[in-house]
């Protein structure tokens, strides 16, 4: 069967950190190129805006001490419930546009690979703009339009077809005021065979909701003949950071 996005996340928090949490300088790493895109004080309001578990929430509240709880948003409630329930973090079932367009002011607001689920991207980003203090960034983080990780080839066809391009987002953000700025960051990437093949399996990534179960049994099986010779697999992770100033 194939998945709603909505039920793929919540099919996906019980396994979700456990797919990422053996990568913890993976995570670090990532989260050191957070913090310094958005320019984050220990002052500011920061909003992780379709944080899912909240694996990047936390990794910033590891990393640097903040005044004011984190506002952890997130549509899936099974994947807000893997947040601690503590001073760091406030957390809020809903909709990212539907947030975006309530009353309350922030200093930075974070977006990690999200964007491509919003349709109306242009209502997002005026409601984010609008929910900024003066000076205030948002930092929205996606893949490039083509990526290089080892999956079959149907999924990475689909993938080049939906992938917003980040020139769209940049051209939508400086129509609306925002200042941008185009950042990449990449990190190399080594993971057991085993490790990611399971990971397929379970549709880590919302790309993989697009298939069934025997087109993923298909491509795992492409996989299998595809890197039979090789135990570990290294690939290049390529983020796309879009700093958009107000």
């Amino acid at each position: 069967m194939k998945y709603s996005i909505q039920e793929h996340y919540q099919k996906l928090a019980q396994q979700y950190d456990d797919f990422w949490g053996t990568s913890s300088d993976f995570i670090d790493f990532l989260t050191q190129a957070i913090i310094l895109n958005l320019q984050l004080k220990s002052t500011d309001i920061l909003v992780d805006l379709g944080c899912g578990t909240g694996i990047y929430s936390k990794a910033i509240a590891s990393q640097i001490s903040l005044e004011n709880k984190i506002i952890c948003v997130d549509p899936s409630d099974k994947m807000l419930e893997k947040i601690p329930s503590n001073n760091n973090y406030q957390t809020l079932v809903k909709d990212a546009v539907e947030f975006a367009h309530e009353q309350g002011k922030y200093d930075k607001i974070l977006i990690k690979e999200m964007i491509h689920h919003i349709n109306d991207k242009e209502k997002l980003l005026q409601g984010l703009f609008d929910r900024l203090n003066e000076q205030g960034i948002l930092l929205t983080i996606l893949l490039p339009p083509t990526i290089e990780y080892p999956l079959f080839q149907q999924a990475l066809s689909v993938y080049e077809s939906v992938q917003p391009h980040y020139n769209n987002l940049v051209n939508i953000c400086e129509n609306i005021g925002f200042k941008t700025t185009v950042n990449f960051v990449e990190y190399a990437v080594s993971i057991p065979k085993e490790n990611y093949f399971n990971m397929v399996k379970n549709r880590y990534m919302s790309l993989l909701s697009r298939f069934n179960d025997e087109e993923i049994k298909q491509g795992l099986t492409e996989m299998t003949e595809k890197y039979a010779n090789l135990s570990n697999l290294e690939f290049c992770d390529r983020f796309v950071f879009l700093v958009a100033q107000k």
